[in-house]
């Protein structure tokens, strides 16, 4: 099995280092406590996280599966290290490796739970990760996945069809549309679940504000460059310098529109709980 990137992008150092400092407690970990919420006690855990800043989960996790060990996997080689310090005083066994594109390098059954905070992967790469995440966990053992659902960042998508309407490019237009509606609903996300085999599927649906003083303050946030762009370039079929352009607008639009006025982005989590028969 292979696929292309399904966790996140090839994060630098600095990259990294805004992502814990500036992206996680401000978006990054709401999804995380969400996950941890609802992780179900085992007495011998062995737990994968998986994400684009998947170690933020590990703390909360440990606190709840205290003789769990933990493998957790980066998408980054800057991740990794950061991981590896961030975990350090982590009262449980932490494993750190990169993990860039599947199949997961375990053999089957190697884990009870498997914890996936916002994947940021096209809609064929999800299938694809559901179907991997269902190899690697033991019978019975727990899917967490926390993710943004259809009608998130709702502020952006109208800035992108503006600019797709400015330009006249109905081919842009229609892309954006596809790429869109390709974000899952709870129900359509729980089917996907069900046709990988999962069963309990269960998904959550929490509504997420995220403000900023301005709309200046978004776009030159970390969240916008590391995590929003990024994951409606997943969505969008569309190529990569294409999307940057059509990025760009958005960013200089929100800039304008709100130049003087609080810039909530609106976002909706789906906290995903299945399990392997």
């Amino acid at each position: 099995m292979a696929s292309g990137r399904v966790l996140g992008p090839e994060y630098d150092e600095q990259d990294i280092a805004a992502l814990a400092n500036e992206v996680l407690p401000k978006y990054l970990s709401f999804f995380a406590s969400l996950a941890i919420d609802r992780v179900i006690l085992s007495p011998q855990a062995a737990v994968a996280t998986l994400g684009p800043c998947p170690s933020s989960v590990v703390d909360g996790i440990a606190e709840r599966l205290p003789t769990a060990h933990f493998h957790d996997f980066e998408p980054s080689k800057s991740g990794v290290q950061a991981a590896v310090e961030r975990t350090n005083s982590v009262p449980a066994t932490v494993d750190v490796e990169l993990l860039t594109a599947l199949p997961i390098p375990r053999p089957d059954a190697a884990f009870t739970h498997v914890v996936v905070v916002h994947p940021i992967a096209s809609p064929a790469d999800r299938l694809l990760l559901l179907r991997e995440i269902y190899r690697v966990l033991v019978p019975n053992g727990q899917l967490l996945l926390t993710m943004p659902l259809r009608g998130s960042y709702p502020e952006i998508a109208d800035m992108l069809r503006e600019f797709a309407l400015k330009h006249d490019a109905t081919a842009l237009s229609e892309a954006i549309e596809i790429g869109l509606q390709a974000r899952p609903t709870p129900e359509t996300l729980s089917e996907e679940l069900e046709a990988a085999g999962f069963t309990d599927v269960s998904v959550d649906l929490e509504l997420l504000g995220v403000p900023f003083d301005t709309g200046r303050d978004f776009a030159q946030h970390a969240l916008f460059r590391l995590i929003v762009g990024p994951d409606l370039a997943a969505l969008i079929s569309l190529p990569e310098h294409d999307m940057g352009i059509a990025l760009d607008y958005a960013k200089l639009a929100v800039t304008n529109y709100w130049s003087e006025g609080q810039f909530d982005l609106t976002v909706n989590i789906g906290c995903v709980s299945a399990r392997r028969p």
